[in-house]
């Protein structure tokens, strides 16, 4: 596995595409979504930061002084405060970064979308059934012919790819979600990339999976917009 700084160099080649001074543009996916103006990959071997490619010069070096001054807390205080000082900000998001350091091979046996198959996605999952072929690959659960629970590809590069997953509210608690994340892992890891999964400090579910398919934490994600 790589160290947990190139995991999070890594990561954020994924999720977002950079130009060709290394700024981020867009979010890395078909609706081509404006990036944050912010990213600050954290890990215990040193830190990723990218900026949105309209941040003013100025605004990059003042950031970038005080960041090696203090300890992380104080350092997103001054971050905050400085992207505040610009312009208004408009959300902050937040969350653990994990790899697959194993694949859970007790879990492996959810189903691949594919051309057959591929109704199942219409009832619960319209808009990933419209998106299918920037998603692959897709891996399903179903009850009665129909998706109930699905892990796809979020954002994707040659290196890696990071999961994206969701199951339907009446089908929640019953372990679907390991299954199809799992699934989809040892799919990525056949296709000689690296599998990675993020969340948010909030979302506990997410990470009760994470930890159930004993995922390896190599650093915090910090989005600001």
């Amino acid at each position: 596995m790589c160290n947990h700084l190139e995991l999070m160099s890594i990561q954020a080649e994924v999720l977002y595409i950079h130009d060709y001074a290394g700024r981020i543009t867009t979010i890395n996916e078909p609706t081509n979504q404006s990036a944050p103006r912010f990213f600050w990959g954290q890990t215990d071997a040193g830190s990723i930061v990218r900026f949105r490619s309209d941040t003013p010069d100025r605004l990059v070096h003042d950031i970038l002084q005080f960041m090696g001054q203090s300890d992380s807390t104080e350092q997103l205080a001054n971050v905050i405060r400085a992207l505040e000082k610009d312009r208004g900000i408009k959300g902050i998001w937040m969350g653990p970064a994990f790899a697959f350091q194993e694949i859970v091979k007790d879990y492996t046996d959810a189903t691949l979308v594919t051309e057959d198959n591929k109704y199942c996605l219409e009832p619960g999952f319209p808009s990933l059934l419209s998106e299918l072929k920037f998603r692959g690959p897709c891996f399903m659960v179903t009850e009665n012919n129909m998706a109930v629970s699905v892990c796809f590809s979020a954002r994707s590069s040659d290196r890696a790819a990071e999961a994206g997953v969701e199951t339907l509210k009446d089908y929640r608690g019953k372990g679907y979600a390991m299954r199809v994340t799992s699934s989809w892992a040892q799919a990525i890891r056949r296709s000689r990339r690296i599998p990675l999964y993020s969340t948010s400090w909030d979302n506990y579910s997410s990470q009760s999976i994470a930890k159930r398919l004993r995922l390896h934490l190599y650093g915090t994600d910090i989005s600001i917009y």
